[in-house]
């Protein structure tokens, strides 16, 4: 086996045993079988650098699968069978389907990104904005997210948050309510839904999204891509995302292409420098490379003088995923680790440094 296809393996091989085993057991199957079959590994081998292969792979698969569910490959599929064939073995009817659509399945994989934006996320972030909040006084606030795909994650303020013990943040009538477990024995500083975006004199500070490749949510196919990302047990997933998709049409969202590390400058110089800003992003940087995540940070740093910036991150370079808050203010930066959780929002331990 080739270097390139060996390294892939491993890949398959890491996802099987750490990410699919309590959330899809279809791709836990499946990615095992991937890991040793050389030609499905070249069809994921045509992803773009920084580009998770594994999830393209399997999303090009169930992207195509949506447009044709009369295939008998997606009696395997949860979301795709009424009663899912969880007795066969799915392997050579996966392999015989994604070699007979190899040219589609390299186009996808090759030109897509994985742009999950997962909205059960904001159930992470939200605690968050709740601490920079209150060390901010509540003034209102500039929010970026970087790598926004469809821009889902920036209406948080129109869904709302149910934590468990019967407490709801947000509207209650919210047409989509995020459900999010607390773990541990620290607890997050969940008050009132903050409004970082306060009116001030008339005007509300800036909220906007930056996507290299962004997803209009009136585009049926890029909102089908994203449901394809979405794995084919997480019907709750699902469901979530498209009631996102509904009230981003009914509210839509701010988002710019480009590149950050070449737009962020510019954004930031827009915004009045006594306005804190409130940068937030989850699965993004884990993309860059190790040059442009070292770039990000000194662009950060550089464009603190004189203000105060904030970075809330969900970035894992280990399982499960911290949640980070980066300050910045003249150059100096503190960094803090608030919480673990789960990669969809699923779960919440807030750490004793975030209290």
């Amino acid at each position: 086996m080739a270097p390139q296809l060996h390294t892939l393996a491993e890949e398959f091989r890491w996802n099987a045993d750490r990410v699919f085993p309590d959330a899809s057991r279809l791709y836990q199957v499946l990615a095992r079988r991937v890991a040793d079959d050389p030609a499905l590994l070249a069809l994921a081998a045509h992803a773009q650098p920084h580009q998770p292969s594994v999830q393209l792979l399997f999303a090009a698969v169930h992207y195509l699968l949506l447009r044709d569910p009369d295939d008998p490959l997606s009696l395997f599929f949860a979301d795709l069978a009424r009663k899912p064939n969880t007795q066969d073995d799915p392997f050579p009817i996966f392999r015989a389907y994604s070699l007979e659509h190899a040219a589609e399945i390299a186009a996808l994989v090759g030109t897509r990104r994985v742009q999950t934006n997962e909205v059960g996320r904001c159930a992470l972030f939200l605690p968050g904005f709740q601490l920079i909040a209150r060390q901010v006084e509540f003034q209102p606030c500039a929010q970026i997210e970087v790598g926004s795909s469809a821009g889902l994650n920036l209406n948080w303020e129109h869904y709302s948050y149910d934590y468990g013990d019967g407490l709801v943040w947000g509207d209650v009538a919210a047409p989509l309510r995020l459900r999010c477990e607390l773990r541990g024995a620290y607890k997050p500083p969940l008050t009132l839904l903050p409004d970082l975006r306060a009116a001030q004199n008339g005007a509300r500070p800036l909220r906007i999204g930056i996507d290299i490749q962004p997803n209009d949510v009136n585009d049926d196919d890029a909102m089908l891509w994203l449901r394809a990302l979405v794995w084919p047990e997480q019907l709750e997933r699902a469901e979530r995302l498209a009631r996102a998709i509904a009230l981003a049409r009914q509210f839509p969202p701010q988002v710019v292409q480009g590149d950050a590390l070449e737009l962020l400058p510019t954004v930031l110089a827009d915004i009045p420098r006594a306005t804190p800003v409130v940068l937030f992003h989850s699965y993004v940087l884990n993309q860059f490379s190790a040059t442009a995540r070292l770039r990000y940070q000194e662009l950060l740093a550089a464009h603190s003088a004189g203000r105060l910036l904030f970075d809330l991150a969900i970035e894992p370079k280990e399982w499960p995923a911290p949640l980070v808050l980066t300050r910045f203010h003249d150059g100096d930066r503190t960094t803090q680790e608030l919480a673990v959780c789960d990669q969809h929002g699923r779960w919440l331990e807030w750490l004793e440094s975030g209290a």
